[in-house]
């Protein structure tokens, strides 16, 4: 294999800023992460690029430090994708097999069958998740291959995304001369790098939540269920505080990440905090705070985001399925006093999870904002093989255009018999 060959590039477009990890197989089949970079993204809100120019710099910038560290360049990316245009639907599909043997070939045809129904003119299929096979009667299947029967039925989570701000986001990605190898949604991404296995059996919420956005993704016995991006994340907490303290938006956000708690309860001391003023000299106009006032502006946004996380959950259908068990990441999930505060809200058993999975994490690179990044890697490993014609690409944009040819071939040989 090629050194080229080895490497995988995971490229996270966030609302607060854009990661690039590069890492190289291992010979003993993990990926280990040779270089990584970042830098604040302005061209993106709430998962969506507003502004073209400001996003490619800032992937631009991100990649170009990741390469310097380690060394190698990159020609294609593992892309995340978030925004609320993501959706989560479940569908069947359906195969008839005649009494044979089930092949590799009869689960994708099965889950083309399942993807055909969800050929929106406006939507694009990101991805398709199996499960709940059912053969001729008999359920709880976790693989077919190899089994005899002659109908073969299954539970397909389609997840899908808007045109528009998929073929922004390979634009963009194409302008910074890089190819977008496969596409993930952000919360299924940060599932991969912190979800231990007993979870995923078990049932479990995983909630990344960022800059611009929570990402949710529901896990049930074993498969990938539900996912839902809300338009919601740190930069209100961080907004909230600027508005009430009068205070730009950078000191704001260094404030809420050095002193910020969410939970009153959760202060372990009062100390004073010197707050800089919008448009006054920062080094002389400055004013205080206490760390309890503080906390009396980050509280009602952190209750807020959280109640909004509990509706997204009950509303999914999968609350019984996950039982007490929600997994917290991203970088607002590292602010004093969340994790208490959202097992009050949730009413679950909370943990906040660093990601892993992934060799070469450091103290830096290895912390819960970074979840992304490290499961696009993961994601590339595992998926970024040579696939058959049979085959679909899980994270690939192409998919529905894929799918479209397949239904189009099979109605025209039906025509012409």
């Amino acid at each position: 294999m090629s050194q080229n060959a080895r490497l995988i590039a995971g490229l996270d477009i966030g609302s607060h800023k854009v990661c690039c990890f590069i890492a190289e197989r291992t010979d003993s089949g993990k990926a280990r992460v040779i270089g990584y970079g970042q830098h604040i993204s302005s061209g993106i809100k709430y998962g969506s690029i507003v502004d073209m120019d400001q996003t490619e710099q800032a992937i631009r910038r991100a990649v170009h430090q990741a390469e310097e560290m380690a060394g190698e360049s990159i020609s294609s990316v593992v892309v995340s994708l978030s925004g609320n245009s993501v959706r989560s639907q479940r569908t069947d599909g359906l195969v008839l097999l005649n009494n044979q043997e089930v092949t590799e070939e009869d689960l994708e045809r099965l889950k083309t069958e399942a993807c055909a129904q969800f050929l929106d003119g406006d939507r694009e299929i990101i991805h398709a998740v199996t499960s709940r096979y059912t053969l001729d009667g008999q359920g709880e299947i976790r693989d077919p291959r190899g089994m005899l029967g002659n109908r073969l039925e299954a539970v397909v989570n389609i997840v899908t995304a808007a045109k528009t701000a998929v073929r922004n986001i390979v634009r963009c990605v194409d302008r910074c001369n890089l190819d977008v190898a496969e596409m993930v949604v952000q919360p299924y991404a940060s599932a991969l790098s912190c979800l231990v296995e007993d979870e995923r059996e078990l049932g479990v919420a995983l909630v990344d939540i960022g800059g611009g956005t929570c990402n949710i993704a529901i896990y049930v016995e074993g498969t990938l269920a539900y996912t839902k991006v809300i338009a919601v994340g740190g930069d209100n907490i961080t907004s909230d505080i600027a508005h009430g303290l009068s205070t730009p938006l950078n000191h704001a956000e260094r404030i809420k990440t050095l002193y910020g708690c969410a939970m009153a309860q959760s202060l372990n001391s009062d100390d004073n905090i010197q707050v800089p003023k919008v448009g006054e000299n920062e080094d002389t106009a400055t004013g205080q705070i206490s760390r309890a006032q503080l906390t009396g502006i980050i509280q009602p946004r952190s209750e807020e985001i959280l109640e909004m996380i509990r509706d997204a959950i009950e509303q999914s259908g999968f609350e019984a399925a996950i039982g007490r068990r929600v997994v917290l990441t991203g970088g607002t999930a590292q602010l004093a006093g969340f994790k208490e505060l959202a097992e009050v809200v949730l009413d679950k058993t909370v943990r906040v999870a660093r990601p892993f999975g992934v060799e070469g994490l450091t103290d830096l690179s290895g912390t819960p904002q970074f979840a992304t990044a490290a499961g696009l890697i993961i994601f590339g490993k595992n998926e970024l093989k040579p696939k058959s014609k049979f085959q679909l690409s899980l994270g690939s944009g192409q998919m529905s255009e894929w799918i479209s040819r397949v239904v189009k071939n099979v109605k025209e040989s039906f025509q012409t018999t």
